[in-house]
């Protein structure tokens, strides 16, 4: 096995462990009864720094081991977990880190202004599937008569909370980046 292939594997893990922990900080919102988490934040650097394949990799990892019953999600995981209204978030991760990945990969020089725009059009991907899934659980598994708009005028906090803490990622990840370059040579 090559020795960059390990060093993949390793940031793989060590992101899928970031998001692990990042579950686990927790800060109370009094205005809704979900928490401010900063999954989000460990889900674009693991697009920036490790690029779509290995990024979407460590969030498909994450995903998988709370599938599998470890408790990584912020509610008992396990298979059952895929009808939890917040599931789509998760779905919702999966593609950001790739997207994230694919634009920071882009021939470009890699700034803070091409992170964070990657980073923001990451979030739309989060967010849109994320409401997208938790619309379709609501309203046809909890026959929850909660409408799109009030999920979205719901989530809007959330949404800008995360806009705004992708800032110092965005910030950071050019830096980060070039010592992950050299880890990987």
């Amino acid at each position: 096995m090559r020795k960059n292939s390990i060093q993949k594997m390793v940031l793989i893990s060590l992101f899928s462990a970031l998001m692990v922990v990042s579950t686990y900080l927790k800060i109370p919102n009094p205005l809704f009864p979900v928490f401010f988490t900063f999954q989000p934040v460990f889900c674009a650097f693991a697009g920036l720094l490790l690029g779509a394949k290995c990024g979407a990799a460590a969030v498909a990892l994450y995903i998988a081991m709370g599938l599998a019953g470890l408790p990584v999600f912020s509610a008992p995981a396990g298979p059952q977990y895929v009808l939890n209204p917040t599931f789509g978030f998760l779905l919702g991760f999966l593609a950001a880190a790739w997207i994230i990945g694919k634009i920071s990969e882009q021939k470009t020089e890699f700034t803070t202004g091409k992170a964070f725009l990657a980073s923001a059009i990451g979030l739309l991907a989060i967010y849109t599937a994320g409401i997208g899934y938790m619309f379709l659980i609501l309203r046809f598994y909890n026959n929850s008569p909660t409408g799109l708009g009030t999920l979205i005028s719901g989530m809007s906090l959330y949404f800008v909370k995360d806009l705004i803490l992708y800032l110092p990622v965005a910030v950071f990840s050019p830096q980060i980046k070039k010592r992950i370059t050299l880890f990987l040579k």
